[in-house]
């Protein structure tokens, strides 16, 4: 686990540095990600069912899905495996993530980012 003194300075002198706006930050958060996160980790996630219910279960994410401009909110998609299919599932529906320990850092100061 890093510090949070560790995390700011990830964000400030290797995501957004250099970032003058909002889309250069989106787009140092997507490089980030893309370079850090390793594939495939699983995760709990809540699915929707046809009856409008949620319910939990494991799944395997095989990739991160979602575009440069969509790190300009706090939620993001990655790509989710279901069954032959993949479909996007949003990082705020995962939990309990069982990823390598470089993966789990970068949602850490995703986490921290979002929360300071």
């Amino acid at each position: 686990m890093l510090t949070d003194d560790e995390m700011q300075y990830k964000i400030d002198y290797e995501i957004i540095v250099d970032a003058y706006d909002e889309y250069e930050q989106s787009a140092g958060w997507s490089i980030f990600f893309d370079e850090t996160l390793e594939f495939p980790f699983t995760a709990t996630a809540q699915l929707k069912k046809r009856d409008g219910t949620t319910e939990s279960k494991r799944v395997k994410i095989t990739g991160l899905s979602s575009k440069e401009d969509d790190f300009m909110s706090d939620d993001f998609n990655l790509e989710m495996e279901q069954g032959q299919y993949v479909r996007p599932i949003a990082y705020s529906a995962l939990s309990d993530i069982e990823a390598s320990e470089e993966t789990l850092e970068a949602f850490q100061i995703w986490d921290f980012a979002w929360r300071a």
